[in-house]
């Protein structure tokens, strides 16, 4: 497998995403983030007070906005939004998303200011499953407090 799989997707808010600063190639202590995008540096306010050199996140929220061609997305986790972008490359994708849903997202970040951009790597639907939704937030935090 190539270096961009050896670090799963960080969980993260969006809001953490927003404070983020881009680090100069090498500089990321992150094993696997180079070699894919750009690397980044988030605090983990308010769970935390440390700080994660991440490439590729997972985030999930409610689709706010979407493109009729489904190429792009915006995601508001309650914290904040994202826009998440090239949802037509991800094989087996579904096709059509719409305002309301409840999605997964992972994706490289490109951008995290004013407000942070992912590339899609998977998007899934998980409207249907409540209990997503309701445990996300609490899982988040416990992964950050460890």
């Amino acid at each position: 497998m190539g270096d961009k799989w050896k670090v799963p997707a960080r969980k993260v808010f969006i809001s953490q995403l927003a404070g983020g600063t881009q680090l100069s190639p090498g500089a990321s202590s992150s094993a696997g983030a180079t070699g894919t995008t750009s690397s980044w540096r988030v605090q983990l306010h308010p769970v935390s007070t440390t700080t994660w050199d991440i490439n590729l996140v997972w985030v999930q929220g409610t689709v706010v906005d979407c493109d009729c061609a489904g190429d792009w997305l915006i995601v508001d986790d309650g914290r904040g939004t994202a826009r998440v972008e090239q949802i037509s490359s991800i094989p087996k994708a579904r096709s059509k998303f719409e305002k309301g849903m409840y999605v997964m997202v992972v994706g490289y970040v490109l951008q995290c200011s004013p407000r942070p951009v992912l590339k899609a790597v998977k998007v899934q639907d998980l409207t249907n499953h409540v209990n997503h939704q309701t445990m996300w937030s609490l899982e988040v935090t416990d992964l950050q407090t460890c």
